[in-house]
């Protein structure tokens, strides 16, 4: 994987810009809430300026997802186009499973974060920019 354009170290997450995705690494027990989704969305919205982008989630630390979050994130998307989910653990995955049901952005589950990049990258072309 290539190396960010940028990195922000929120007090909750780890994030990771690139062209056309952003990777999450939310911090160990995190309760992610309407507080932190509106920093992420400001960061996010600061950096692609009006470009689609992809937010990519790495859960590799155990945390939850008040899934009230997408509804919120309706409110603001603008050029938001999907959302990837990469764990290799099975809880993760199944809460990610349940939290699709709340996003009305094209939402995808991964095992591996190569497999989330190719797929954000596809979805930015396929939809333009």
């Amino acid at each position: 994987m290539k190396e960010p354009i940028k990195s922000v170290n929120l007090d909750f997450t780890i994030l990771e810009f690139y062209s056309n995705y952003v990777v999450s690494v939310v911090k160990e027990d995190t309760v992610f809430s309407h507080s932190q989704f509106m920093a992420i969305a400001e960061k996010c919205n600061d950096f692609f300026d009006g470009k689609k982008f992809v937010y990519i989630s790495s859960r590799k630390n155990n945390y939850n997802v008040n899934p009230t979050v997408y509804v919120k994130l309706e409110e603001i998307r603008k050029n938001l186009i999907g959302i990837a989910i990469v764990s290799d653990k099975v809880s993760s995955l199944k809460m990610a499973e349940f939290e699709r049901n709340f996003s009305k952005a094209e939402f995808k589950i991964f095992l591996e974060l190569d497999e989330a990049i190719e797929w954000a990258n596809d979805l930015i072309k396929k939809v333009g920019r």
